[in-house]
């Protein structure tokens, strides 16, 4: 499973980088696809953890996933605010179009699923 939300969040992220190496933007586009990188493994990890934790206590498995969402919010924030604040103003769009794409890549994960975390 984590394969495979690697590989198609990687194959988006680096295409966006690509185009935008073509551009002059490929600073943006590589911290966009950094960002996005980072979600995808908190993501990954907080699913197993809570997988796990289900099997003993479902209230336990779901409160990790609430304070997943919580964490990885603030640390998205932060890493935007932090990228955004050292590029220069034409390197903004590229960060988050990158990150942006590489979420919707996401949505291939998700086709076909019942539960979030199948």
């Amino acid at each position: 499973m984590l394969s495979k939300v690697f590989k198609v969040q990687a194959i988006i992220g680096l295409v966006a980088v690509g185009v935008y190496a073509t551009q002059g933007q490929v600073i943006g586009a590589a911290y966009g696809f950094f960002i996005g990188m980072m979600n995808v493994l908190m993501l990954s990890f907080t699913f197993g953890k809570a997988n796990q934790r289900a099997e003993e206590d479902p209230r336990s498995g779901i409160l990790i996933l609430y304070m997943s969402a919580v964490i990885r919010f603030v640390l998205l924030a932060v890493l935007f605010i932090i990228g955004l604040s050292f590029l220069e103003e034409s390197q903004a769009f590229p960060v988050v179009l990158t990150f942006v794409l590489m979420q919707l890549g996401q949505l291939f994960n998700l086709r076909g699923k019942q539960r979030l975390t199948d």
